[in-house]
């Protein structure tokens, strides 16, 4: 992980404050700069106060849709995102891609799978960025 990368770190968007820390405490052990917000609103806050590398979207917030926000984050920057879905919700993963997610998780999300999206994300973004 480069110092870039801890400057900008990765964005959860995540409603379920269980999983908002399990994933938080999980990336942070592995080494990421990580912040945790609960909702649309605030991860409009956040993205005005700071870049991120990585956003992980979930698709299903209480104060708007997911796949909105995941669509704001793609059209507005050169952000990784992940979303996360239910697994009931199969229509969610093309509706995901559609919106510019890069990967599609389906809940309970798997940790060492996260982590690796997130490896190849910040892979991705530095071959990007090493060619500019």
């Amino acid at each position: 992980m480069t110092q870039q990368h801890q400057l900008m770190g990765i964005l959860v968007v995540e409603d379920d404050a269980a999983l908002r820390i399990n994933i938080l405490n999980y990336l942070i052990c592995a080494g990421y700069t990580v912040k945790g917000v609960c909702s649309a609103i605030e991860f409009y806050r956040e993205f005005l106060m700071a870049p991120y590398a990585i956003s992980i979207i979930d698709t299903d917030l209480y104060d708007q849709e997911g796949l909105v926000v995941a669509e704001y984050a793609r059209k507005n920057t050169d952000m990784g995102i992940i979303t996360l879905s239910e697994p009931l919700s199969s229509s969610t993963v093309p509706s995901s891609f559609n919106s510019g997610a890069d990967f599609n998780l389906f809940k309970p999300v798997q940790l060492r799978q996260l982590l690796s999206c997130v490896g190849t994300l910040f892979s991705r973004f530095d071959a990007v960025h090493e060619s500019m």
